[in-house]
């Protein structure tokens, strides 16, 4: 199984915290990592597919990140380092060039961050007062941003009506130049592609989509000096020329979410589990099937 983790909080983070999902602070995470070690063996993602652990009854688990936060990376990577936890991080570029949030990430920011009590959308006022009310509101406006066609100048639209504050920016930016160089020299970590403005890929063509891939590639090798091999479809939104241009960008395999199964190779369609709870217990809700049924048929990690 490949699990899916995106933001991970400090621990200082206050209780009363809103997030478009649950707020996994650093604590969580260990407790996660911790509890895996016992119970399964935890590669990197370049051994998980060679040994198709998706198809094999193993033990394997794989650990990625999508987005690449540069806070989240801060944080857990002297974990990641100091516990020796494989971990691949499927890292957006655009915010190299122009600074500024990703569009879906300004939509979390805007609704759960406070720093306006309501928003107009579209003629109508949604309060941002409580998580119900701010869950609301992104939902409508994700929503939107996928029916217009255009997610990205959707959001940018309506980020000039409602900016953020730096102090509030500052948490959500992608990875910093020298986090993605310093990628050149782990052993452990490893950078993948996630295109370079996160679209829905599903709504721009074919050659759109292709050269949103390889823009990200190629500003990943360059700044790293790595060979970047994997590739994570954004949102797990995806369409058969997505397939063929991770295919056409010379990448070896490709991260879905929920698969599609649309096309001849399983390895562009990966499947991935998504944790977004601080709970062990609902992780372990999501895992223990399998370790049960590999337990009772007497299988080790392999």
């Amino acid at each position: 199984m490949i699990l899916l983790y995106h933001l991970i909080f400090p621990d200082s983070t206050p209780k009363d915290t809103w997030n478009a999902g649950k707020v996994l602070r650093l604590a969580d995470f260990k407790r996660h990592m911790r509890w895996l070690k016992t119970r399964f063996k935890i590669v990197p993602l370049e051994a998980y597919i060679a040994n198709k652990a998706w198809e094999n009854r193993t033990t394997q688990i794989a650990i990625t990140f999508d987005d690449g936060y540069q806070r989240t990376f801060d944080l857990i990577s002297p974990f990641l380092r100091e516990e020796k936890v494989p971990t691949t991080f499927f890292v957006n570029t655009s915010h190299l060039e122009d600074g500024a949030l990703l569009w879906f990430v300004y939509f979390n920011a805007l609704c759960f961050e406070k720093s306006y009590p309501e928003i107009n959308i579209e003629g109508s006022v949604y309060p941002l007062k409580t998580q119900r009310q701010s869950a609301v509101a992104w939902k409508r406006l994700v929503s939107l941003a996928r029916d217009s066609g255009d997610a990205i100048a959707f959001s940018e639209a309506f980020s000039k009506k409602y900016p953020l504050p730096d102090a509030i920016v500052q948490n959500y930016l992608g990875l910093r130049h020298d986090q993605i160089k310093n990628f050149g020299n782990e052993s452990n970590l490893e950078l993948g592609g996630h295109t370079h403005h996160h679209p829905y890929l599903d709504q721009i063509s074919a050659e759109d989509q292709l050269d949103e891939i390889l823009m990200n590639k190629r500003l990943l090798e360059e700044i790293s000096g790595n060979a970047i091999r994997f590739f994570a479809y954004p949102g797990g939104v995806y369409d058969h020329s997505s397939i063929d241009a991770a295919r056409q960008a010379g990448f070896q395999a490709a991260c879905a979410v929920g698969p599609k199964q649309i096309g001849a190779d399983p390895e562009f369609e990966l499947p991935r589990t998504d944790v977004y709870s601080p709970s062990l217990l609902a992780l372990r809700a999501k895992l223990m099937g399998l370790a049960d049924l590999l337990s009772r048929m007497g299988l080790r990690d392999a």
